[in-house]
């Protein structure tokens, strides 16, 4: 397997597994929502974004991982880095540096890596 395709597909299963696991942790939420007393509609707004962001996470890792059978995948999987790195700095302006950010990140990294790599083997 070609280095692009690689790293494009390791990226995308480690985006897609994130997001299952965030969205699996839906209760803990649920339980810190009522601990500190956040009422409607806030609350739920809060739980939509949440479940928003799993659903976004696994949409684009299965994007990103089936982007590396097709012939002009890499366009594809350089926009999926592109919403990795918006969504980078979206958690890093409202929440701040935590271990979130960092995965984001490191699957951008790996997006656009991979992304660069199938486009210059395409050429």
């Amino acid at each position: 397997m070609k280095i692009g395709r690689l790293l494009t597909g390791i990226g995308g299963v480690i985006l897609l597994l994130t997001g299952l696991g965030h969205g699996a942790k839906l209760g803990q939420l649920d339980a810190m929502i009522q601990a500190g007393g956040m009422k409607a509609p806030l609350d739920a707004i809060l739980r939509g974004c949440w479940l928003t962001l799993s659903g976004e996470m696994v949409a684009v890792g299965v994007l990103a991982i089936v982007a590396i059978g097709i012939d002009k995948g890499a366009r594809i999987v350089l926009i999926c880095a592109a919403v990795m790195v918006f969504n980078v700095g979206v958690l890093l302006h409202f929440v701040g540096p935590f271990i979130g950010v960092y995965l984001t990140a490191t699957v951008a990294v790996l997006f656009l890596a991979g992304g660069l790599s199938q486009l210059k083997q395409a050429a």
